[in-house]
């Protein structure tokens, strides 16, 4: 059995989804900012952690967000996602400890604001074709669907559970 990759122009649900989900975890820091997350953190803390935020959710929407071209990244910009993406994730394991939360509380929160930020970023995804699109198109489809349905079965279960178990600290 060959698995088949998606050649058509039309919108393909599968790569739609999982680049919304992408975009979900780049904007899932805006998230914590949202809910007062950093009000938890010494002014320092933002003064630190804010400008490279701000630069790696730049440059990481500038990639994902523009139209997709034939052209092959650099050593350059591939390393700069990198670094991109270490910031992100970085900012998102320190702020996610601002309050008294537990482990599975910690987890239950991001994969709701996660999720939120997923949706947010769906509509866009579904209205143009991306570069992040173009780029996991490339993948076989029964890889993109598995890829989604494991991202998003996560991430409902934990927010679910999360969503409805009581709180540790009554």
């Amino acid at each position: 059995m060959k698995l088949q990759q998606s050649e058509s122009a039309g919108p393909h649900l599968p790569s739609a989804g999982l680049a919304a989900c992408f975009l979900g975890l780049v904007l899932s820091p805006f998230a914590y900012i949202g809910i007062g997350a950093l009000g938890g953190f010494a002014p320092a803390f933002s003064f630190l952690m804010l400008p490279p935020l701000l630069a790696s959710v730049g440059y990481l929407l500038y990639r994902f967000l523009s139209r997709p071209t034939r052209d092959s990244p650099g050593y350059l910009l591939v390393l700069i996602e990198i670094v991109s993406w270490i910031s992100i994730t970085a900012f998102l394991v320190m702020v996610s400890n601002f309050t008294l939360l537990t482990q599975f509380e910690r987890i239950g929160l991001f994969s709701t604001l996660f999720l939120v930020a997923t949706l947010v970023s769906l509509p866009t995804v579904l209205m143009r074709r991306t570069a992040l699109e173009e780029r996991l198109r490339r993948l076989p489809d029964a890889v993109t669907l598995l890829l989604l349905l494991a991202v998003l079965l996560a991430a409902v279960a934990t927010m679910t559970l999360y969503l409805l178990r009581a709180p540790a600290f009554l």
